[in-house]
């Protein structure tokens, strides 16, 4: 009769651990995700384009809330690109970190609020130039402009979580500076009086803010 109280404590035991795996969140756990978006983006010298990109990445999560845990994220890689008329921008980033944020409504059912902060490099193939117009210089439309450069880019992100799978949003915000072999930029001086008169100046260093607005969906591994 001993024995199989024993067993059976022992099945209870085994039973309540194997419960307990079963219904352990898997939103607090660190891990390595993989997610795809596609959005929007505009510059200063782009209307509007769409497209989408892919991010890879890893999150630690620290603390032992049951509701509510910081964290460190790192972001391996960010590569996304857009198109419109007669545009493209390019926009990609290496070995990025943040801070992340998971609230657990339940097991398994939670949001995220993360932002990320680093380096990344843009490249815009657009139609606008420089003109110098009543002391400024402001953009116009000529065929064959391209810009690359680089600046610090904020990425924050929100996101609904369930089990291993997120969709939400993903923000970035950047200003660029061109990367310039001073090879100099043409450009419509109309204080001349004559409005297709052109100089050029070697010196003009262009930069553009880059806006883009994202749905994201990936996974946590």
């Amino acid at each position: 009769m001993k024995k199989i109280f024993t067993l059976l404590a022992i099945c209870m035991f085994v039973g309540a651990n194997a419960q307990e795996d079963s219904v352990e969140s898997k939103l607090i756990k660190n891990g390595f995700y993989v997610e795809t978006f596609v959005g929007t983006a505009t510059t200063d010298y782009t209307d509007g384009t769409t497209g989408g990109g892919l991010k890879l990445g890893n999150v630690w999560y620290f603390g032992e809330s049951d509701f509510w845990r910081p964290g460190f994220k790192t972001v391996w890689f960010r590569g996304a690109a857009y198109f419109g008329d007669d545009d493209v921008i390019v926009q990609g980033s290496v070995m990025n970190v943040g801070f992340a944020n998971i609230i657990e409504f339940k097991p398994n059912l939670g949001l995220e609020v993360n932002i990320n902060v680093g380096y990344n490099v843009v490249y815009v193939d657009n139609e606008r130039s420089y003109d110098y117009y009543n002391g400024s210089y402001n953009q116009t439309m000529y065929s064959g402009d391209e810009f690359t450069g680089g600046g610090v880019m904020i990425n924050p992100e929100l996101k609904f979580r369930y089990d291993v799978l997120a969709i939400g949003l993903d923000f970035v915000f950047t200003n660029v500076k061109e990367y310039s072999d001073n090879g100099g930029y043409y450009y419509n001086n109309y204080n001349n009086g004559d409005p297709y008169y052109y100089n050029s100046l070697n010196n003009i260093e262009r930069k553009t803010g880059l806006t883009a607005i994202n749905l994201t969906i990936g996974a946590k591994f």
